[in-house]
Parts: structure tokens; C-alpha cells; sequence
């Protein structure tokens, strides 16, 4: 009698355990497979033509995770930013909107940041070591690096404000080709309009889609 009622104690337990070293491991997996580019951060990139630039940025196939990523704080944190008096005014952390990374060897991809900025800078001064583009106030786009400022003005009492969306690609991302600036520009142009259109933004002059060079 002692040994059946070992046996059915025993049992049980073991059961118990299996099931939650399969959850466990259910649970990794879905992790590994990750989330198209078109899935990722609230779905900044679901329209095809920014999915296929994220895609191409990202790597050809590769899923991707954006768990250190923060999109509605960013929202919230602008909100309060354009009912802040200028004369509060202190420079904006950049709050990670989107941060990817690889699915199956969590290598860095890119990360996409959008905070108040104080003014557009002047474009000048790096106009040699950048690509321009027609969005926003000012957009350029360099080898790792992409950024547009644009301004946005929502209802009152919030007032006007000018936002910097940034996009800096990691070291580790290879993603190194011909059309790698206008990809990396396609990115924070989405991310820009993505923003403006939670915060219900007029006058960003973000265009729709693929932004086009600047002339010079």
C-alpha cells in the first residue's frame, strides 16, 4: 500500500515538471522566432515599401525583437514636452522608440529614438559627410546615422514644438550597400510620421513613403 501511494505521489510531480520545462521552452522559442518587419514597434513598418527597407537594414529573412523598446512612452513623454513653457525647456533623453535586434543571436540592428529637439541645427557643417533629403525641416542620412527634424504643432494648450527623429544603425549591423542612406532615411521618416500622426502633429512636411534627395 505504501508503494502504490509513492508512486501515485511521484507521478504527478514528474508530470508537473515536464509541463513546465515545456512551457519553458515554448516560451523560448516564440521568443527566437521574433517578428517580421512589418510586426515590429507598433507596426511603424508595415506599409511594404518600409518593411522592405527595414528588411534590407535588418537583413533578408532575419526576425527581429523590439523588447527594450518604448513607443507610447515616447508619446506621452512629447505630450508633456509641448505643454512644458519654453522657459522649462531642458534638452530631451532620447527615449528608445524602436530598438531591434536579431531573433536567433540577439545581435544589435538599429535603433530609432525620437525626442524635442531646441532648434533645427544648421546643415552646413556636415553637408560634405551627409546626404540630404525633402522631409521635415532638415533630414540627412550618413554611412550608420539618419535624422530628420520636424516640427509639429499640436491643439492647444499644447504649443509648437520641434522633434528630432534619429536612427543610428549598430557597428555590428553589416548592413553596408549602395542604398543603405536612403533605407536608413525611408526608417526615421516612418518612425517621424508615425509619432506626428499619435500626437495628432500639423504643418511636419513628412512626405508619404520614400523621401527624395535633396538638391543641391
Amino acid at each position: 500500500m505504501r508503494t502504490t501511494t509513492v508512486h501515485r505521489i511521484v507521478l504527478p510531480v514528474a508530470a508537473l515538471v515536464m509541463a513546465a520545462t515545456g512551457c519553458t521552452q515554448g516560451t523560448d522559442d516564440a521568443a527566437a522566432k521574433g517578428q517580421s518587419a512589418s510586426e515590429v514597434c507598433g507596426g511603424f513598418a508595415e506599409e511594404p515599401r518600409v518593411a522592405s527597407a527595414l528588411q534590407a537594414v535588418a537583413g533578408e529573412g532575419v526576425r527581429l525583437t523590439s523588447n527594450r523598446s518604448e513607443p507610447d512612452r515616447v508619446v506621452s513623454e512629447l505630450r508633456k514636452a509641448a505643454r512644458t513653457p519654453q522657459s522649462g525647456k531642458k534638452r530631451m533623453a532620447g527615449i528608445p522608440f524602436c530598438t531591434l535586434e536579431a531573433a536567433e543571436d540577439g545581435k544589435n540592428v538599429l535603433t530609432l529614438t525620437v525626442r524635442e529637439a531646441l532648434a533645427v541645427p544648421g546643415g552646413d557643417a556636415s553637408k560634405d559627410l551627409v546626404t540630404t533629403y525633402a522631409t521635415g525641416r532638415l533630414a540627412t542620412s550618413s554611412d550608420l546615422f539618419a535624422s530628420i527634424y520636424f516640427t509639429c504643432r499640436m491643439p492647444a494648450p499644447a504649443h509648437e514644438i520641434v522633434l528630432d527623429a534619429e536612427l543610428e544603425r549598430a557597428d555590428e549591423n553589416e548592413a553596408d550597400h549602395a542604398g543603405v542612406r536612403d533605407e536608413q532615411i525611408v526608417l526615421a521618416n516612418a518612425a517621424a510620421r508615425h509619432v506626428a500622426d499619435e500626437l495628432g502633429c500639423t504643418e511636419t512636411r513628412l512626405v508619404d513613403g520614400v523621401p527624395t534627395k535633396a538638391r543641391p
